[in-house]
Order: C-alpha cells, then structure tokens, then sequence
C-alpha cells in the first residue's frame, strides 16, 4: 500500500523537486484535512506561509499539493477584499483549505489581526453594515502565500508555520517542473482518499504524542520559546512522523524535515 500510494502522487519525484520543505508542507497538508477536529481536540491548528520569490515553485507546490485531495483551487485574495468580504469566504469554505495570496503594493492595506480567531476557535463574525451579525464557524485551514515574510504582528507570526522556497539552504531541484506539474489528479486523489479515512489514527496520534514532543522543546529551547510556537512545532513533527510512516520515507528525509521545525523553534527564540 505505501509503494503504490508513492507511485500514484509521484513522491520520489516531488521529494527531488522541493526536498525537506515539500514533505513538510505536504505534513501540514495532510493535518489540514483534519484542521477543524485538531482545534476541537488542541484548540488551534497552524496557518501554512509559503514564502518564495517569483519561481521559486510556490505555485507549483500548491497545484500538486490540491491534487492529493482533489480539491478545486480555493484562493482569496487578501488585498481585493473588505474583511467582511473575508470573513465571508472564511464561512463559505466548509472543511476546504483557503489559499491565500497576499498581494503587496497591489491590494489594501490588511490588518493581519483579523486573522488570529481562525487559528483557535475558527469563529467568524459576518458583518451585516454596520453591525455584526451572525457568528460562523471557519472550519478548514489556511495557507497564505506571498514574495516575502509577512509583515505582521508577533501574535499573528505565532500563529503561522514557513515554508521558505527561496531560503539561502533551500533544496535545488533535481527535476524539471513538468514532472510534478503532470501528476494525474485521478491517481493522486488516492492519497486524499486514504488521509481522509485515516481521521481517528491522525487525531488520536496527536493527542497522544504531543504532550512529550511538545516538553521536549520546551525543555530544549528554554522559556524564550513562545508556548503557542511550542504547540504548532509539536503538532507539525507528530504529523512529519505520521506522514513518513504512512509513506515509508527514509529516515534521514524525516530527520532533515524535523530539523526544520526545530529551526522554526530556535529561531522564535532569537531577540529581534
């Protein structure tokens, strides 16, 4: 079963393409399908910031990564839309994940604050003129995507998990484009399929390994360590660990891409 499910999405290809980064992106992905039930369980389920400049593959990884779950494209974007625009496709998305484009000079000015509730509770306030109306839950997951870092508060970076594509250490392809960009969606939907069913394995996982994953960054990177970035980077090396073993990835693919959650700890822990 784990051969044949590498076959179908073409894995060993995409790993050449986007190495350590892919797999964590596509560990997030498959966490992201269960988003609303983590933050029932966990109380929040981190934002994905793939962050590349132009080329760097940021849409490509997207596009394939929409295959394994068979999911139409389902982008916002960000600087063309009011909040109560938002706050409406936020509602409307069901259990879909929301990309998110942010769009720099182009759009409006966006106060990245108005995010945050999606990250815990999912709760979303659908404005009716001047006053609120009715509260919704967002229950699906977000992915923004933008040229560089987003300029943002602390509270809203806490909140996110990068993937850098233009990192100085970034994986070079060792494949042309084409070889991900042509992955069947019929084939690949297999993954979708298969991460769908597996709901009660992966939330149980979580539950059951996050407190221990969660201590030992704790304990590794002392109390500088934001506890909300401690809770996202646990989350994220339970589901690195779920995902490898569902797909039999070689060891050191899945220490590289637990190193890269480390580095999201560490460096939380630096002073700007």
């Amino acid at each position: 079963m784990q051969n044949e499910l590498k076959s179908a999405i073409r894995f060993n290809d995409f790993v050449s393409y986007f190495g350590a980064r892919g797999v964590l992106a596509m560990a997030w992905w498959m966490g992201a399908v269960h988003a609303d039930r983590i933050r029932q369980d966990q109380n929040s389920f981190p934002f994905l910031q793939i962050v590349g400049t132009a080329g760097s593959g940021k849409s490509l990884l997207l596009g394939y990564l929409q295959k394994l779950n068979g999911q139409t494209p389902y982008s916002n974007f960000l600087g063309y839309s009011t909040p109560a625009g938002r706050a409406r496709s936020f509602a409307s998305a069901g259990q879909r994940i929301v990309i998110c484009e942010e769009q720099g000079e182009l759009g409006q000015s966006i106060d990245w604050d108005e995010l945050k509730p999606l990250f815990s509770s999912g709760s979303v306030s659908l404005r009716s003129g001047n006053s609120l109306g009715d509260e919704v839950t967002f229950r699906g997951a977000l992915v923004i995507t933008a040229n560089q870092p987003l300029e943002c508060s602390d509270a809203v970076t806490s909140r996110m998990v990068t993937v850098d594509l233009s990192a100085h250490d970034a994986h070079t392809p060792r494949i042309r484009a084409e070889a991900i960009g042509t992955v069947n969606p019929t084939e690949a939907s297999a993954f979708g399929i298969e991460i769908a069913q597996s709901g009660e394995w992966i939330c149980s996982s979580l539950k059951a390994f996050l407190p221990a994953y969660q201590g030992q960054l704790t304990r590794k990177y002392g109390a500088d360590l934001n506890g909300r970035t401690a809770l996202n980077c646990a989350q994220m090396i339970c589901l690195v660990d779920l995902l490898c073993n569902l797909l039999a990835v070689p060891q050191h693919l899945q220490l590289e891409t637990r190193k890269l959650v480390h580095d999201i700890a560490f460096f939380d822990t630096i002073p700007y």
